[in-house]
């Protein structure tokens, strides 16, 4: 999603309800350039850091859940990354491909640093475990498989549940934004009266403020998921 986008139309939005509302020039001015600031230094980076993360981890998940079945399957590494090499997108592909001259262990490790969760070094504990010692690796990494596939599970969830409560929010304050402008002409005598005053324009602003601050606090709990070992200034 383009949230620049998203942000330029919300400004333009926000800036005609304070407009109509006050028509005062200067506040709305001043409403289109924080809500501007606000959606490309704040939301934008906050979101796309939040979407990086997600999909990361679904790259992750697709990868070790294929590796670990053709491993099983096959009984060779060099097979079992490429099987995983199928499974993901064409970022990670291209990781992978620009470290071809590894061996097959040295690329398990090496994404390590593309990989960055918990759940991806406990992969890389139990595949180095196998090389060494052998064994049943669906046994072996029983646990690590149904970690990956709960957190999974947690993920899709989450993004349900996220997507559910931005549609609330937009409804409620649509309305809200609605009914403040609907006043505007429905009390267009009182209107008159008051839009001078300076406690009018500055409780305007603050409702607006209020909306972007509102936004705020939904975009940081939309990126607070429990995805252990990443860290949110990763890249």
């Amino acid at each position: 999603m383009n949230y620049i986008l998203v942000g330029i139309i919300v400004s333009f939005v926000l800036t005609g309800i304070s407009f109509i509302t006050t028509q005062n020039i200067f506040v709305s001015v001043f409403i289109f350039l924080i809500s501007n600031a606000f959606f490309v230094f704040v939301v934008n980076r906050k979101m796309k850091k939040n979407q990086l993360k997600i999909h990361r981890y679904h790259q992750c998940f697709h990868f070790i859940n294929s590796f670990i079945i053709s491993l099983n399957v096959k009984g060779s590494m060099s097979a079992a990354i490429q099987s995983g090499y199928e499974t993901v997108d064409d970022d990670t592909k291209a990781i992978i491909d620009s470290i071809k001259e590894l061996n097959e262990e040295e690329k398990i490790t090496y994404l390590n640093k593309y990989f960055k969760f918990d759940l991806y070094r406990l992969f890389v504990d139990t595949i180095n475990l196998w090389n060494e010692e052998g064994g049943d690796i669906l046994k072996m990494s029983q646990y690590l498989i149904n970690q990956v596939r709960l957190k999974e599970q947690y993920l899709i969830t989450c993004e349900t549940i996220h997507r559910q409560k931005t549609i609330e929010f937009i409804v409620l304050w649509a309305i809200s934004l609605a009914i403040l402008t609907l006043l505007r002409f429905a009390l267009s005598q009182f209107f008159e009266r008051i839009r001078q005053t300076i406690f009018y324009q500055i409780a305007v602003g603050v409702i607006i403020l209020f909306v972007l601050a509102s936004i705020y606090i939904l975009i940081m709990r939309i990126s607070k998921l429990d995805l252990e070992g990443w860290k949110d200034e990763e890249k």
